[in-house]
């Protein structure tokens, strides 16, 4: 049975991480999704949430607080638990789909950061 981690990655293009050599000289370590023996609508399903999930963080300063409010973590982390239950279903018994996805939550700083970006200071944070 070959082994695979479900989680997210900023850039990285895919939501699937080979454990194991055996499963790695097959797949490499990240797995592109589009190789997958799944249907195509899952495989479009994942680059949807891949793309979606590098919109969570702030690319000008990771460290600062990504723009997501905390009903857009709520969509997407439904979408990301749907779609690993998809995925352990259409990859079958072969598989062993590990969920390592940690759900999102709004950053707790937000609104001071978006009331002065340019100034914003995590060390000063109550």
């Amino acid at each position: 049975m070959a082994t695979f981690k479900y989680f997210f990655d900023p850039g990285s293009g895919t939501v699937l991480w080979a454990v194991g050599r055996e499963a790695r000289e097959v797949w490499d370590y990240a797995v592109d999704h589009n190789r997958l023996p799944v249907s195509q609508e899952l495989r479009d399903e994942l680059s949807r949430l891949v793309n979606w999930f590098d919109t969570s963080l702030n690319w000008d300063y990771p460290p600062d607080p990504g723009p997501w409010r905390e009903a857009e973590c709520r969509r997407f982390n439904e979408a990301a638990l749907r779609a690993i239950d998809r995925l352990r279903t259409e990859l079958g018994q072969g598989w062993q789909i590990l969920n390592e996805f940690s759900e999102l939550h709004e950053d707790p700083d937000l609104d001071r950061y978006e009331a002065d970006p340019a100034n914003f200071d995590r060390s000063n944070c109550q």
